[in-house]
């Protein structure tokens, strides 16, 4: 999940009863124990993200079971995420990330005991894997809600860089103490040569041992954001019904010129970049680097590497010379589309590298660009249901993209997938370049 840092102010509360934000330094208590209490929580993600697909296939040995696994984890968090959002401006960012911090110890604790006594059963599994998705719809925005409810809007874009940068890491780290673990606790490890009763019960000790961390990173999360003091947002969204303020934040983002235009062209965006990526590059290192998977992970670890380059220099204060962030994301995503395309010529895993590692960069660019312009301009009071509506489009989007990236790759070539992708997205760029709306998303009032 998304996590935000914050930090705690020592000045009073004002007249409208809020309090305000300080700036994010080593030196406010709250901020540190915000970012430690992310960086924990999403270290343990990283645990559940390699225990579930690798549980899944060890209980039933069926690669459409994990499919249907992680359908079901994400069909609940695509569903709710919008609701999510409005409850937490109907209560508080804080306070329905707490609760979803408890609900995920519960939920990973069971699967955990599950796993170690052999009790799970598929059913099962499906039934916490839909509960673990439904619980995200409800974590995710409140993680990205929090933060400008702690730091000033002028501090937003070095608060999320650092933010960023310590999920990146997790990206690194997560995954390798979850494969050390299962595989320490495995049939080549400390279990080796005991007898197993079929695959899940071999390795069943690591992946209890994964699920249980996980739960307790959420515990330990949990207890460390308690720590943190935010304020209450200027116009609470008070006793209004959840429902009607879902309804309410769709019709003002939809009335909005500027977000429409940009969820719109980030829905594009996972069409033609998100999706064709994680569906092409694992088929092109296959069919066309001689590492083979260990080309794909050292293509996608120089991406890491270029994102968190990326989100460093951004949060930083890098100045591009663009006026409007229109002018921003846009020129970049033709660059970021030229180097997609360019993935057709690419022949060796160290070029493929350079190219993911220059889009990575960029990205992060983006990305610290967009989060930290939407909070900015966003009223604390709805800022859980524009930051639900951000996830929905990105959520949404990308299944879709990846299902349609793999039934176009049943007609044509990887290179000419990643020729037409590349193209399509530097072409869908430079043609809103062009159109005045959309080169003027996040021009300063009264210069659009």
């Amino acid at each position: 999940m998304t996590e935000h840092p914050t930090a705690k102010g020592d000045a009073r509360p004002n007249s409208a009863g809020t309090e305000p934000a300080p700036q994010p330094s080593p030196k406010n208590k709250s901020f540190f124990w915000l970012i430690v209490s992310g960086f924990i929580s999403m270290i343990g993600d990283q645990f559940t993200l390699i225990g579930l697909p690798w549980l899944t296939l060890k209980l039933t040995g069926d690669p459409m079971a994990l499919g249907l696994v992680l359908a079901v984890v994400g069909l609940p968090r695509a569903i709710f995420i919008l609701l999510g959002g409005a409850i937490v401006d109907r209560y508080s960012p804080k306070g329905v990330l707490l609760v979803s911090k408890y609900v995920n110890t519960a939920l990973l604790g069971v699967l955990a005991g599950l796993v170690f006594t052999g009790g799970l059963t598929l059913p099962l599994l499906y039934l916490l894997a839909a509960a673990i998705g439904l619980a995200s719809a409800f974590a995710y925005p409140a993680g990205m809600s929090i933060l400008p409810f702690v730091v000033p809007r002028e501090k937003l874009a070095q608060a999320n860089g650092l933010t960023m940068a310590s999920r990146q890491v997790t990206f690194f780290i997560g995954p390798l103490i979850a494969g050390f673990v299962i595989a320490l606790f495995g049939p080549d490890g400390l279990n080796s040569g005991a007898p197993a009763a079929n695959p899940l019960a071999a390795e069943a000790t690591g992946l209890a041992l994964v699920f249980a961390l996980d739960g307790l990173s959420f515990l330990v999360s949990g207890f460390m954001l308690h720590l943190v003091h935010t304020r209450k947002a200027e116009q609470p969204a008070g006793t209004a019904n959840v429902l009607r303020l879902m309804v309410e934040g769709i019709r003002n983002i939809l009335g909005d010129r500027d977000l429409r235009l940009l969820f719109a062209y980030m829905a594009l965006i996972q069409i033609f970049v998100v999706g064709p990526l994680q569906v092409g590059l694992p088929v092109f290192a296959e069919s066309h680097l001689d590492g083979g998977a260990a080309s794909f992970g050292t293509i996608m670890a120089a991406h890491g590497a270029g994102v968190l380059v990326g989100v460093l220099v951004a949060g930083a204060g890098l100045k591009l010379g663009f006026r409007t962030l229109g002018q921003t994301f846009l020129s970049i995503d033709i660059l970021i589309g030229l180097g997609v395309a360019a993935f057709a010529f690419v022949t060796t895993t160290l070029s493929g590298g350079a190219i993911m590692a220059a889009a990575g960069f960029l990205g992060g660019i983006v990305q610290v660009r967009i989060f930290s312009w939407l909070q900015a301009r966003t009223p604390p009071a709805q800022m859980g249901r524009v930051m639900s509506f951000f996830m929905f489009i990105v959520m949404g989007m990308a299944p879709i993209s990846a299902s349609a990236a793999g039934w176009v790759l049943s007609f044509v070539d990887i290179t000419t997938f990643f020729l037409a992708s590349g193209l399509m997205l530097t072409l869908t760029a430079a043609i809103s370049l062009m159109i005045k709306p959309m080169r003027e998303v996040g021009a300063p009032v009264g210069q659009d």
